[in-house]
């Protein structure tokens, strides 16, 4: 009877211990990269729209020369100098990584005209369809501007999207 007791407590331990040795698997949540959730967010949905900044061949590109489509918008927007003459004697670009109070695309956005501007006008707030972005939206481009806006990788925090709060009134 003994070896019984002994088997059974030995078997016990055994799979005792193996539970406590095997790691738990933890899945984490996909991280989105902060500019793909500008575009997917912002930019598709209410600037790379028909008439605005969704290709070359909208009536206005020679105007303002720029495409804010998925898959072009980066490459147009970082470094580059924005035809606004009042931005370019500022010397803005249209998103200046690290920068944002440097940057065309974060002053575009922010509709607040005693914000920043110092009473010079860098053309029609945007997007153009009346409607001020949301503060968290202003506030995510910010932070990923201030970051260095990289094409990759998570550097604002994504619950700012869900801010409702309106930009300006």
């Amino acid at each position: 009877m003994k070896i019984n007791y002994l088997l059974l407590l030995t078997g016990i331990l055994g799979l005792l211990t193996n539970a406590c040795q095997k790691k738990e698997e933890v899945t984490k949540p996909i991280e989105r990269a902060s500019f793909d959730l500008i575009q997917e967010r912002i930019l598709t949905p209410t600037c790379a729209t028909a008439g605005c900044h969704a290709s070359e061949q909208e009536s206005s590109f020679s105007q303002h020369g720029l495409v804010l489509a998925a898959g072009k918008s980066y490459d147009y927007l970082i470094n580059k100098d924005p035809k606004n003459q009042n931005a370019l004697d500022d010397k803005l670009k249209r998103v200046l990584p690290y920068f944002s109070l440097q940057s065309l695309f974060y002053h575009k956005l922010n509709w607040d005209p005693n914000f920043h501007h110092s009473g010079k006008s860098y053309g029609s707030p945007m997007p153009f369809n009346g409607k001020s972005p949301y503060k968290g939206q202003i506030e995510f481009v910010r932070r990923w501007i201030e970051a260095g806006a990289p094409r990759t990788g998570n550097v604002a925090d994504s619950t700012l999207l869900d801010d409702k709060t309106p930009g300006f009134l």
